[in-house]
């Protein structure tokens, strides 16, 4: 966590509403949880955050185009009730640039009339795509500058590796665009790629050290069978492919090939069920 959240935390001088802005979605998230653990410990309450009742994230439904003025409404009701803990209520709204106009007038006399123990936390990758009257009454949070791989949003490339790994190679195909994208920064996404392999490992071996959040775990936990030797091998694959990068490896042909060679070992994941 940055520093001047930390000192606010540490002096009691949290404000009622942050803006968390960088081009990341899953990264934005992150922080907001990271956040608002630290700010429920430092009230002595240890509540894990899914199971708190003073804590709730808002977002868009998959089935919307925005985040629906009957949300948002729903929200404000709730913010007129006091916690349960006596202390603080946090709320984060996740990727806010798909607050309607309805929805974010509606919000705005919450943020004026905001009680001293509640928290709104907006993540957005552009703080400037919500209303400047939100704005001007949120404190902005920019991790642009702080963050490595800023450009690849986790729980998307998490997605489309476990749909692969499952046996959806269509799933490639479908999400073509996203790896396209991401050419003008290929180590940064073989990064990440690493990560989700190492994080596997983890969540297999070691249950509770994969630090990731939730639709992250979520898409971990669907490939949990893959046997060890296959996550060894997929991740010595992007290692080769990392390194191939500096000799000007072609990009197209390095993704497809990598993505066949996990769909492949992904049919260990049957194998291995088949010896149980």
């Amino acid at each position: 966590m940055i520093e001047i959240l930390e000192n606010q935390i540490k002096n009691d001088k949290l404000s009622n509403a942050y803006i968390f802005e960088s081009k990341n979605s899953s990264y934005n998230l992150d922080k907001a949880l990271e956040f608002s653990k630290s700010v429920f410990n430092n009230f002595g309450i240890s509540t894990k955050l899914e199971e708190n009742p003073d804590f709730e994230i808002i977002k868009k439904d998959d089935k919307e185009k925005n985040i629906s003025i009957k949300t948002i409404r729903i929200l404000i009701k709730d913010m007129y009730l006091r916690p349960s803990n006596g202390k603080i209520k946090i709320y984060i709204i996740k990727d806010s640039e798909n607050l309607s106009i309805e929805s974010s007038n509606a919000l705005l006399k919450s943020i004026e009339e905001a009680k001293d123990y509640i928290i709104l936390i907006f993540t957005t990758n552009n703080a400037y795509s919500l209303l400047k009257t939100i704005r001007s009454r949120c404190q902005i949070i920019s991790f642009k500058s702080q963050i490595e791989n800023e450009f690849v949003d986790r729980e998307k490339l998490s997605y489309i590796l476990s749909e692969i790994i499952s046996g959806n190679f269509s799933f490639y195909y479908k999400n073509k665009d996203f790896f396209s994208k991401a050419k003008d920064y290929k180590e940064e996404l073989f990064v990440e790629i690493l990560n989700f392999f190492n994080n596997l490992i983890k969540l297999k071996y070691y249950k509770n050290n994969a630090k990731e959040n939730k639709k992250v775990l979520f898409y971990l936990r669907k490939i949990e069978n893959l046997p060890f030797d296959s996550i060894d091998r997929i991740i010595r694959k992007a290692e080769q492919i990392t390194k191939g990068f500096k000799n000007n490896v072609n990009f197209d042909m390095a993704v497809e090939n990598f993505l066949i060679f996990i769909y492949r070992e992904g049919r260990n994941i049957e194998s291995s069920r088949d010896k149980l």
